[in-house]
């Protein structure tokens, strides 16, 4: 007899426990192995939906559900969400979905991963956008995908062999700036965000607008990953993709109402977002 079953699965790489996210996950006492074992509980009941946290077509997941499902006491998969969103594990929006940010990396290695991850992210910030409404991504013209396609063959951030890649370039300036190892989902967000401002400008700009992420955060003393993704994650979101344009913002910010004592170097120092 046939099988006609549909089957999920996740595919992990061998170094997936030795990222720094769960490195840390796992060095929480007395919580930390709970927490990975409910991650990767988490990331397989997302295959379905793919990513998504759903227990069918209209109702996510919430806490005591997945307390059952997992097989983990409430309290303690409510203080591991907590923990994935601090970490930037999960994303969750208003209407109560989880989504799995990095589930994209481990559903296998084809020709349109880069597609399915951007595609994927769109999703979530239009999903954020708009509520339970999500946009369907229009069709790509040819035009479109020919450019991706250039830039996924120009960033060339794979190859082990190549030493002056955008992605080595950034992978050094976090490494020699006290940032640790880059490994794990941090190397995998380094290839997204250069792909990302890629697509919206070009490679060079794109290369140059994490090094300028980097530098406010090592200006600031804040030698985190996490808070130079914030700083990407608010230009990104304000439309402004190249070093021009973030320029162009301060400067039309230093004359802003409310913002006149601030100089532009005091928010540029803070990502281009006045003081915190």
């Amino acid at each position: 007899m046939a099988d006609n079953k549909k089957y999920y699965y996740i595919r992990l790489k061998e170094n997936f426990f030795d990222s720094d996210e769960i490195k840390l996950l796992e060095s929480i006492p007395n919580d930390g192995y709970k927490f990975s074992n409910i991650l990767l509980k988490m990331y397989l009941k997302s295959l379905k939906y793919n990513g998504r946290l759903m227990f069918n077509e209209r109702i996510p997941f919430n806490a005591e559900m997945l307390a059952t499902v997992t097989s983990h006491s409430l309290g303690d998969v409510t203080r591991a969400i907590d923990m994935f969103k601090k970490f930037g594990l999960i994303e969750v929006l208003e209407t109560g979905e989880i989504y799995m940010l990095d589930i994209q990396s481990f559903i296998g290695k084809t020709t349109t991963e880069a597609d399915r991850k951007r595609s994927y992210r769109k999703e979530i910030e239009d999903k954020k956008a708009l509520g339970t409404n999500v946009r369907q991504n229009s069709d790509k013209s040819i035009p479109e995908i020919e450019k991706e396609l250039d830039i996924e063959q120009e960033l060339n951030i794979e190859l082990d062999t190549e030493k002056d890649t955008p992605y080595s370039k950034i992978v050094s300036l976090f490494e020699n700036n006290g940032f640790g190892s880059v490994g794990g989902i941090t190397s995998q967000n380094i290839q997204d965000e250069l792909r990302d401002f890629a697509d919206n400008s070009d490679v060079d700009e794109a290369t140059s607008i994490l090094k300028k992420a980097i530098e406010i955060a090592v200006n600031n003393g804040k030698n985190s990953f996490s808070y130079v993704w914030g700083i990407t994650k608010r230009w990104y979101n304000s439309g402004i993709f190249t070093i021009e344009a973030l320029e162009a913002e301060e400067k039309k910010r230093t004359f802003s109402k409310g913002y006149g004592n601030t100089t532009k170097k005091e928010k540029l120092e803070n990502g281009g977002y006045g003081t915190r």
